[in-house]
């Protein structure tokens, strides 16, 4: 003998309501909030089987109303003391980098490090040039993947960045883009 097809689909949307019944009951028991003993009355924990009444929340300020205000602070500050001459001697930071200036009316001086037909070499030479302390990057140009180092928008700036480099034995040339 063979079910038609409405009982069928009666039978398995019952099954659906059902584990939505269900799911909704067990879900409301796991995200139920459980007292402590200290949120008890009396700071005493309710008998095992029992369940108390959830604490009470009070309820948030309206926009209108104003906090209270609060009390004065006052803040104490040490007295300077002579540090122990055997005290660990704490290493500067360095100094904050300038902060971005707006490129001249010709663009931004930018010092070449090199020019290269695949970006992995290119690479290599930033992590040389990282390795040695300068800040590189790649700038994909046509066919050509081209390491600079700084972006400068006075000339005399982008030139002692360019001797830095030939100190170290580093080919610099200038571009201004």
């Amino acid at each position: 003998m063979r079910a038609s097809p409405v009982v069928v689909t009666v039978a398995l949307i019952g099954l659906f309501v059902v584990s939505l019944a269900l799911g909704y009951v067990v879900g409301e028991m796991f995200l139920k909030p459980v007292p402590t003993p200290a949120q008890q009355p009396g700071g005493q924990p309710s008998p095992a089987g029992t369940l108390s009444a959830p604490p009470t929340v009070a309820p948030l300020p309206s926009p209108a109303s104003t906090p209270p205000p609060l009390p004065p602070t006052v803040v104490a500050t040490p007295a300077p003391t002579k540090a122990p001459a055997s005290a660990a001697r704490v290493t500067p930071r360095p100094a904050p980098r300038p902060a971005v200036v707006p490129p001249a009316a010709g663009g931004l001086f930018r010092v070449q490090a090199g020019a290269f037909l695949s970006r992995e070499n290119a690479q290599a030479r930033v992590d040389q040039l990282q390795g040695a302390g300068f800040d590189a990057y790649i700038l994909p140009a046509e066919e050509l993947f081209k390491v600079y180092v700084g972006a400068f928008a006075d000339r005399a700036n982008a030139d002692r960045m360019a001797e830095r480099l030939r100190a170290i034995g580093f080919e610099a040339i200038i571009v201004q883009r």
